[in-house]
């Protein structure tokens, strides 16, 4: 299950797949699933687990102009990535603790 919750961890969206299914696949679906005429469409920043660190979320969101606050995942990756540094703010990502509560 994927979910979308807002600062104080009420659920938006909640996306139900296979057990089979990454969770990094689920995102766009949970993403375009999000749709409140009277609220803005998208989130204006977003905080993941390190699991969502790929190229094509990190694209996804910039393409929407929501900012992505995911730390990168060291084991994913090869070799290091060259050019600029990707944005990661660790006090923004304490906050990521409301949607562990909601699973909780």
């Amino acid at each position: 299950m994927s979910a979308l919750v807002d600062r104080n961890g009420l659920p938006l969206v909640c996306t139900v797949a296979p057990a089979n299914v990454h969770d990094s696949r689920l995102y766009d679906p949970t993403l375009d699933a999000f749709q409140i005429p009277v609220a803005q469409d998208r989130p204006t920043i977003l905080s993941a687990d390190a699991a969502y660190d790929t190229r094509e979320i990190r694209q996804y969101n910039r393409n929407r102009g929501i900012k992505t606050n995911i730390p990168v995942n060291k084991r994913s990756r090869k070799q290091p990535k060259r050019g600029r540094p990707i944005r990661f703010d660790p006090e923004l990502y304490k906050k990521r603790s409301t949607i562990e509560r909601f699973f909780s």
